[in-house]
């Protein structure tokens, strides 16, 4: 599992760094978020093994400019990063669902610090790169007004999902395109919450980017792994493995190199890796049509307000998007 939360991380964040959503969903920040952690506390009972209680009261976040640490309440924390997720105009229902699950990311985030502590954070729980984490409204220089955030905040204060006792490893995206992906689909490693579900998206999410063969060229050949092109460019990406909704599975280069179609998303600055693609010698240009955005994998946020617009509340809509947990509620 440990394993799957940092592919998770990584995936989900650099695929929601992406091009902003043109919708209220988008209109604060393209960053897409990921799981927490908790000060565990320990219950004593009688006669009975220790069970840890799920509870923190404050975030530390690192300032890797500054070299500074930061500390906000974890009220303050949630409505920080719900300020950076997603606009005021959302359905109120919506913004609690996601109020929940930075609450239930950071918590999570913090007993895996517990356990395996990560270097760059010097002892904190996240840092201010929302390359890595989730991105926060922090400072004067913020133009975003979060006190209506802290309401929201206010509102399901302390409650997390969980699955089997423990707060779960969180996913979201911006959009699925229809039906979210199961994590065994995304990350090869089945996760029993995390399947793939009806949106609820009332149209499906469209996204069309083109290249031409030189900008495919630099952005392939530039990376680190620095794939080699040759010959004529409509032989030189190739869709080798997808699932029946379109999502990539594999992906060639060249005929030669096998690469994993979320890989191939993330070189090519694609939304999400569910998308097909054609080329034309004519006009020397690749075109890509994606549905959805972000990881795919999760609550779909553009989903998750058509339920709420047909009168979800929070709660049916968290117990949708994750098949089989618990809310929990601990207090700030």
């Amino acid at each position: 599992m440990k394993n799957f939360f940092k592919g998770l991380t990584v995936f989900t964040l650099s695929l929601l760094i992406f091009p902003a959503v043109p919708w209220l969903i988008g209109a604060v920040s393209t960053e897409e978020a990921v799981p927490v952690a908790a000060d565990i506390e320990i219950k004593k009972e009688t006669a009975e093994p220790d069970i840890p209680e799920y509870k923190i009261d404050e975030v530390n976040v690192y300032d890797p400019v500054t070299e500074r640490e930061i500390t906000l309440t974890a009220r303050e924390y949630v409505a920080s990063a719900l300020a950076a997720q997603l606009s005021q105009d959302n359905p109120r229902e919506l913004l609690k669902a996601q109020a929940v699950l930075m609450y239930t990311y950071i918590l999570k985030r913090r007993a895996d610090e517990i356990k395996s502590p990560t270097p760059d954070l010097h002892g904190c729980d996240v840092s201010t790169d929302y390359k890595k984490y989730p991105r926060l409204i922090l400072g004067e220089k913020e133009t975003v007004d979060i006190s209506a955030y802290r309401e929201i905040a206010d509102e399901v204060a302390g409650e997390y999902l969980s699955y089997g006792g423990e707060p779960i490893t969180v996913a979201y995206c911006r959009a699925a395109g229809l039906s979210t992906e199961s994590a065994l689909t995304v990350l090869g490693e089945d996760v029993p919450y995390l399947k793939a579900v009806d949106s609820f998206e009332t149209d499906e999410y469209i996204t069309t980017v083109s290249y031409t063969s030189d900008e495919v060229f630099a952005r392939l050949t530039t990376t680190s792994d620095g794939y080699v092109l040759l010959g004529d460019p409509d032989g030189w990406i190739g869709i080798s493995e997808a699932e029946p909704d379109g999502y990539v599975r594999k992906a060639t280069l060249d005929g030669r190199f096998i690469l994993s179609g979320s890989e191939l998303a993330n070189l090519l600055n694609l939304p999400s890796a569910k998308f097909t693609f054609r080329y034309s010698g004519a006009s020397d240009r690749f075109t890509f049509t994606v549905s959805g955005c972000g990881s795919l994998v999760g609550m779909s946020q553009r989903g998750a307000a058509a339920m709420a617009a047909e009168g979800m509340d929070y709660r049916e809509i968290l117990g949708h998007f994750f098949v089989g947990t618990g809310l929990e509620e601990c207090g700030y």
